[in-house]
Parts: C-alpha cells; sequence; structure tokens
C-alpha cells in the first residue's frame, strides 16, 4: 500500500503554478494561499533546501496546520521534499498515532529539519575547504611554493557562492521554528501527541540556527581573509619595487650627474676616480635598503 494513503490525517498535493494552486484550494474548500502576514490558521510557506547529487535544491513547501480534527495539507510546488514512507515508518517506530495530523507534523518537520541539516554540513564542508587553501597560500609566503594571488581567485568565487545557500538556509530555519510554534499551540489547545516532543523539536531547530549563524560568521570571516591574503601579496610586490627603486636611485642620480656635459670636471682624471665613485653608489645604496629594513616594511 502506498505509505499516503495509510497516513489518512495528511493530504500532499502538488501545484505547479498558482493557478493548480487555486484549483487545488476550491477542490478542498480551503484557502492554500499563504498570506503576506502569517497568522494562526492560515497556510504557511516554509523554504526547504536539500541536497541532491552534490547539488543544492530549493523550493516552497506550502504547510496548513489546522485542529487535529482536520487533515494537514502540504503543498510542494517544486520538486519533491517530502518523503511519505520515511514519515510512515518513523511513526510507526515512535510508536504515534497515522491517523492524528499533529503526530504527522512532528514527524515531517523533522524530516525537513534533517534535510537542511544535510545541506548545512555540505557549506560547512566547503568552508573547511577553502580556509585550508587560504591557510597554505599564507604558510607558503615567502619559500619556493610561493603562489600569486590569483590562485586565491577559485576560493573567494567559492566562498561568494556560498552566501545565497547559507541564507537560504537561514529562511528555511526560521520558517520551519514558526511551522514548529505553531503545532505546539495546537498541541496545547488539544493535543493528541505529547507537548513535549514539540518542544524538542523547537530546541533542535534553535540549536540549528545557532549552527548556521556560526557558520554565515565563519564564511564572513573566511571571506575577509581571502582579501586580506590578496592584499598582503599585493603588498608583499609593492615592498620589492620599493626596495629596487631604493636600491637603483644612487646609480640614476650618478648617470644624471655626469651626463650633464659640464666644461670642467677634474674628478674624472683624478686617480681612483672610478672606484671612488663605484663605492659611493655602493653605501648611497645600502643606506635606504638598510633603513627599509629597519622600518620593518620587509617583513
Amino acid at each position: 500500500m502506498n505509505a499516503i494513503n495509510q497516513l489518512p490525517a495528511w493530504q500532499r498535493l502538488h501545484a505547479a503554478d498558482p493557478q493548480a494552486l487555486e484549483d487545488l484550494g476550491r477542490l478542498h474548500g480551503i484557502n492554500l494561499i499563504p498570506e503576506p502576514i502569517a497568522r494562526p490558521g492560515t497556510t504557511l510557506r516554509i523554504r526547504c533546501a536539500r541536497l541532491q547529487d552534490d547539488q543544492v535544491l530549493v523550493t516552497d513547501l506550502l504547510w496548513r496546520q489546522g485542529d487535529d480534527d482536520h487533515p494537514l495539507f502540504t503543498v510542494e510546488t517544486g520538486h519533491r521534499v517530502l518523503r511519505p514512507g520515511q514519515a510512515f515508518e518513523r511513526i510507526q517506530a515512535q510508536g504515534l498515532s497515522t491517523d492524528s495530523s499533529q503526530s504527522i507534523s512532528l514527524v515531517l518537520l523533522h524530516q525537513l529539519l534533517g534535510q537542511t541539516c544535510l545541506v548545512l554540513d555540505r557549506i560547512d564542508q566547503g568552508l573547511r575547504v577553502s580556509m585550508q587553501s587560504i591557510r597554505t597560500f599564507q604558510l607558503n609566503a615567502g619559500t619556493d611554493n610561493t603562489r600569486g594571488a590569483e590562485d586565491l581567485a577559485d576560493v573567494d568565487g567559492h566562498l561568494a557562492t556560498l552566501n545565497a545557500p547559507l541564507s537560504f538556509v537561514l529562511q528555511s530555519l526560521d520558517d520551519l521554528e514558526q511551522a514548529a510554534l505553531r503545532l505546539r499551540r495546537a498541541m496545547v489547545c488539544r493535543p493528541t501527541a505529547r507537548p513535549e516532543d514539540a518542544d524538542e523539536l523547537i530546541a533542535h531547530i534553535e540549536g540549528v540556527q545557532r549552527r548556521a549563524r556560526f557558520i554565515l560568521e565563519r564564511q564572513r570571516f573566511h571571506w575577509r581573509a581571502a582579501g586580506e591574503t590578496v592584499a598582503m601579496s599585493d603588498l608583499n610586490v609593492t615592498k620589492v619595487f620599493s626596495v629596487l627603486w631604493a636600491a637603483f636611485i644612487p646609480g640614476t642620480a650618478l648617470i644624471n650627474w655626469y651626463g650633464q656635459n659640464f666644461r670642467v670636471m677634474p674628478e674624472l682624471s683624478w686617480d681612483g676616480s672610478l672606484w671612488t665613485q663605484l663605492l659611493a653608489v655602493l653605501v648611497l645604496t645600502a643606506v635606504p635598503v638598510l633603513m627599509v629594513k629597519q622600518s620593518g616594511a620587509l617583513r
């Protein structure tokens, strides 16, 4: 038997466009269109994210939680995100009633939260890879394995692509929390399932929310670290040119001096004039280089 048929208190629907959604609402005699300001007893929009073949798929799920005398209505507007077979198995394993919309809601919200956690795990894994690349870049600075700033372009691009899924996960967790709070209030009014189970679900959602916000802060920190690493790489190149400029200034000055074609230049006929001038150039070259080094600019 189909798992959805074994859960009579759940109406699982699918609508690919607004017209189909209106038709479903007229068919079942309820309003399935979410309102701009969510109120108790109205349809709630839950943003859902799940992994499929290393890709994050996102969609909206419409959720209408009524009294336990009425079934739970869910409308999947894109790809399928709910798994009736898994929900039925969990209900049986926990000894919950298959005729209770509250029990079904509790299990489905746990299911959606688990899918969101898997997306969060994949984002966390991507952050660890990006941070390792940045760390390797920093440790190799000044060695034979030094890489250019262009090697961090992929890392910076990858960190930028994490903004959208992270924001979507945070929105999804907020929607799940709102649905769980509605379920908790329904259990208080007419409990057919334990309110403690709803409290446990809400606590779990809040824990995942804290983790998601921490990962968001990590993503921003890594992004800043990548930018600062690129800036430091550019600064090191500037340091090299500054030292070269300081080293070549004395020689350039000497060439300019003797390129003026003065009529009288008696030092050209002195004994050891060439070596004296070369020694003076070396001294004048060493002085600015030592000054730059002592200032700490070469570190």
